[in-house]
């Protein structure tokens, strides 16, 4: 199930649509945080500026006025990006789980249906990810009856574009066997 989930072209695409939506949320993240950085920059030369002897006490109380309005904006703007940074990670994670949920969906009705086809009563995931704390369900198989290949096919065979899989080299004939004398 694993090996043809992964195999399989509209995995490929949903995969490279949430790396598009993660960088779309980059993009704005980034830009969020350089208007941060400017709004930090302006408090800084405001508070640097009620500090400073040389400018009249009318300029000082002015710019502290400032000061305190870019630091409130500055702790705005702030909580926002940790605002906009916990709904894009909740986005990210709900579109990742309908887009796994679906492409499982899409690779289990093609199981069922080519093991109908071939006259099949069980088929048994033996899949296996190092990743996951899942261990397989079969413990050994010979691979005699193993329809992966089959189904990966069926799955990609609308697959355009970079989607589309490469066609796998023939395989050359096995050498012959020295003869013994």
């Amino acid at each position: 199930l694993l090996k043809a989930f992964n195999s399989y072209w509209k995995t490929k695409l949903s995969n490279d649509q949430l790396k598009e939506r993660g960088a779309d949320f980059d993009k704005v993240r980034i830009g969020m945080i350089e208007d941060l950085n400017l709004l930090r920059d302006e408090y800084n030369k405001l508070n640097a500026s009620t500090q400073d002897q040389a400018n009249s006490e009318e300029k000082r109380a002015s710019d502290r006025k400032k000061a305190q309005e870019k630091f409130t904006e500055f702790k705005h703007l702030e909580q926002q990006i940790i605002e906009f940074n916990k709904n894009a990670q909740k986005a990210l994670g709900d579109q990742s789980y309908r887009l796994r949920k679906n492409r499982f969906e899409e690779v289990q009705e093609v199981i069922s249906a080519k093991a109908r086809e071939l006259g099949y009563d069980l088929v048994i995931d033996s899949s296996y990810d190092d990743k996951l704390s899942r261990t397989p369900s079969v413990l050994y198989t010979n691979g005699k009856n193993d329809i992966t290949a089959v189904i990966i096919e069926l799955l990609n065979k609308d697959a355009a574009g970079k989607y589309k899989p490469a066609k796998p080299a023939p395989e050359e004939p096995a050498a012959p066997a020295p003869i013994d004398q």
